[in-house]
């Protein structure tokens, strides 16, 4: 005995004929065969037969083999998948990576606008300088002036020295002296002890001027000085969409192509906004972003400290005369911070400040704080399906 057996479908004429045929020749070797109507959702994995070439996004039968789409094996690198939630989009394929990793759209989701956005924004503090401009307003305070004489000639070591006394309230170019250093043949020995042996060392070899500080004055800050670092993006986010949804799948789902790597394994959706993904197969959340928000500057606090390390310019001139507060036998000018040696053991009484600039300085700055932050704006969420 025989059998036919044949496809299902458009199929069952032809089996009726070759059966009527058969059963002219054996009236008893034809059995109808067991058909199935809930077979496993296809996902395509083979070539197609037939005159044309089977799209797989379109509905329809294009190589007239009885499949449709994800239902023909020509559609192998197609997949059914869920119904889009309502209140979102898609399809897409996501490419979630660095910016120099950017692989563009592949076929099948080349053909519409893919959406391009950012994430993971690095845009440091702003840099905020402050600085202070010159110090104004100086003195030489020279009643402070501190003035000595010694036994020995400048950068020798002396036994005897003598610190005249400061002057109160002293002007330059005023005359002063109330006490003073004579010399005339006194002599200094080892111990400090002065004799009085014009043959001896004379007591009166140098005059030296101690450095003289600038006191008082201030500085003014200087406008804040901003500097705002460009913003810089980490991540970058490629959506590509899929064509629109074929057939061929069971009733609620859709014939969509399957992303390949470098893109998320699964097929995402999307919603504009930072939101939570829907329940149901779409679970893994990326947000992306197309704008920034950058409010980063400084506030203009800057302050400046009290003036340092000022000097004054101070030029002393220093008169033989023996009579207190008298200057009228110039002897020698001698510098602050500086030394003179003299001739001849002289006496050293008046004194007068003939010359005093303050110079140099300067005030720290302070302040300079920096406000603000940068963060991704207009952001949009995708929710792509788990393969793990």
């Amino acid at each position: 005995m025989s059998s036919c057996r044949v496809g299902r479908g458009s199929r069952l004429l032809a089996w009726i004929g070759l059966c009527a045929a058969g059963a002219l020749a054996a009236p008893a070797a034809c059995l109808y065969p067991d058909y199935t109507f809930d077979e496993p959702e296809p996902s395509g994995g083979g070539s197609s037969s037939g005159p044309g070439s089977e799209d797989c996004s379109n509905g329809a039968d294009d190589d007239e083999n009885g499949l449709v789409d994800c239902a023909d094996p020509a559609c192998g690198d197609f997949v059914c998948t869920t119904a889009v939630p309502e209140g979102w989009s898609g399809y897409f394929a996501l490419f979630d990576g660095a910016p120099a990793m950017d692989p563009g759209c592949p076929a099948p989701f080349a053909a519409g606008q893919p959406f391009v956005g950012n994430r993971g924004l690095s845009a440091p503090p702003a840099s905020c300088t402050c600085s202070c401009g010159p110090v104004q307003g100086q003195r030489c305070d020279l009643e402070s002036i501190q003035i000595s004489v010694s036994d020995a000639p400048c950068g020798s070591p002396w036994v005897c020295a003598w610190d005249l006394k400061p002057i109160p309230d002293w002007m330059p170019n005023a005359c002063a002296g109330p006490d003073g250093v004579f010399g005339g043949g006194m002599a200094c020995e080892p111990g400090g002890e002065c004799k009085a042996d014009r043959e001896a060392h004379p007591c009166v070899a140098s005059v030296s001027a101690a450095p003289l500080e600038a006191t008082g004055g201030s500085c003014a800050p200087s406008p804040v000085q901003i500097e705002v670092p460009a913003p810089r993006w980490t991540g970058l986010g490629r959506a590509c969409p899929a064509p629109p949804a074929g057939q061929g799948c069971n009733v609620g789902r859709v014939c969509v192509p399957r992303p390949g790597a470098p893109f998320e394994g699964g097929l995402c959706i999307a919603r504009d906004g930072d939101n939570a993904c829907p329940p149901g197969a779409y679970t893994e959340k990326h947000v992306f972003f197309t704008e920034i928000e950058d409010d980063r500057g400084c506030e203009d606090d800057c302050a400046c400290g009290e003036p340092s390390n000022g000097t004054c310019r101070t030029t002393i001139a220093l008169y033989a005369d023996a009579e207190t507060n008298t200057c009228e036998t110039p002897l020698v000018e001698v510098l602050a911070g500086a030394c003179e040696d003299v001739e001849g053991n002289p006496t050293i009484v008046g004194r007068k400040v003939t010359s005093a600039t303050p110079t140099g300085g300067a005030c720290a700055p302070s302040g300079g704080t920096a406000t603000g932050s940068a963060r991704g704006a207009a952001p949009r969420t995708f929710c792509c399906q788990s393969q793990g």
